[in-house]
């Protein structure tokens, strides 16, 4: 017998999912009125969050060597963790005091050897360069001049730039300020917290977390400290070849290219278009360096190295995630986090994989389970 359309059944049905609906609709509308208390607790969560996350992401690089200094017989956890977090921050400082004075030599040589170049060739050689003619770039300088564009846009941009950097430096001050003793804290308890965590969980589902828990560990710390590694490696790279092809500013560049990579597809991108313009303004000079090409050849290398050569041996497999993926988390996550969050994408979409993975043969053991259970029964 055929089904009628306005059944009862089917009634009911379009009637709940309206009902639904409208609730969601309703949500929404109740939470635009609420803007700016939205705004204050999503702040106050992005202030406890940011730092907090932090400490556990450095946590993870760390406590395998803490780990191994106690299988050497070295303790109690205090002293390892004082070893460790002496030799860190040691090394993080030697290497900021080592290069700074290098990369400040660097920029006051841009400021005094190459900003005159630059400015001179927008304002005069790029007339001349220019491919639609000198007449045709006349004119949009005209254009330019009476309509105040670049005027307006600067006197806006600036205070724009200084409200940013002020948003984005409170938090960087804080976090920072924060971070080592959170860090020590956890490093300190750093079973404790996670079987307090556990607790938590219904104790049917406590083994289950204790998995979950132990996966998550190993897969974002692995490469956490993997990503490190090649950050370090490609940005060294990029250094010594800068060097020999004879770039000018070689250690800032190179240091450049280091830094992005650690952003995923776009970082090689971003690290390769200050050298590429630079190249190409600096070539109009007496002194010419390598040409855009020639530099543009060089990042083309460096990208087919560090994909072919040092993620397979440095990070291996440890994020096994399609690009779109990895580019939609980056998208999503820096508008939430800001910098932050653009930073953090790959591993936070690591985790996100493991949850995946983990229901997701657990939801295959269920089933082989039942179907075992079906098997045997009379």
């Amino acid at each position: 017998m055929k089904k009628k359309l306005f059944s009862d059944d089917n009634l009911n049905r379009a009637i709940k999912i309206l009902a639904i609906i409208l609730l969601v609709l309703a949500v929404f509308f109740m939470a635009t009125q609420f803007k700016d208390l939205w705004t204050w607790i999503t702040d106050a969560v992005r202030a406890v969050l940011v730092p907090v996350a932090l400490a556990y992401l450095i946590a993870l690089i760390l406590f395998p060597l803490i780990r191994y200094l106690e299988k050497k017989g070295i303790g109690p956890r205090w002293l390892s963790l004082a070893i460790v977090f002496i030799l860190a921050v040691g090394l993080v400082f030697g290497t900021f005091f080592f290069l700074t004075p290098l990369l400040i030599d660097e920029i006051n040589g841009f400021f005094t050897d190459d900003w005159n170049k630059i400015i001179q060739y927008i304002t005069v050689d790029l007339r001349t360069d220019f491919i639609l003619g000198e007449d045709i770039y006349d004119q949009i300088a005209a254009y330019l001049a009476d309509t105040e564009i670049l005027t307006n846009l600067v006197s806006g941009l600036v205070p724009s730039i200084i409200a940013a950097v002020t948003n984005i430096l409170m938090p960087i001050v804080t976090t920072v300020a924060i971070l080592p003793m959170l860090l020590i804290f956890y490093l300190l308890d750093y079973e404790m917290i996670g079987e307090k965590l556990r607790s938590l969980v219904p104790q049917k589902h406590e083994k289950a977390a204790a998995d979950l828990g132990g996966r998550l560990n190993v897969t974002v710390g692995n490469y956490l400290r993997g990503q490190l590694i090649l950050m370090i490696a490609i940005g060294v790279v990029a250094t010594i070849v800068y060097k020999l092809i004879g770039l000018d500013y070689f250690l800032l560049f190179g240091l450049l290219v280091g830094v992005c990579n650690i952003i995923p597809y776009f970082g090689s991108i971003m690290s390769a278009i200050p050298p590429i313009i630079y190249a190409f303004i600096a070539g109009t000079g007496a002194n010419p360096g390598p040409g855009p090409l020639i530099v543009l050849a060089v990042n083309m290398g460096l990208q087919t190295l560090e994909g072919n050569i040092f993620q397979p041996i440095i990070m291996g497999k440890q994020l096994q995630m399609h690009p779109l993926v990895i580019i939609i988390s980056i998208l999503f996550f820096g508008s939430l986090f800001g910098a932050i969050g653009v930073i953090f994408a790959s591993p936070i979409s690591a985790s996100i994989r493991v949850f995946v993975e983990f229901f997701k043969e657990r939801r295959q053991m269920r089933e082989a389970r039942e179907a075992a259970e079906k098997a045997v029964a009379p």
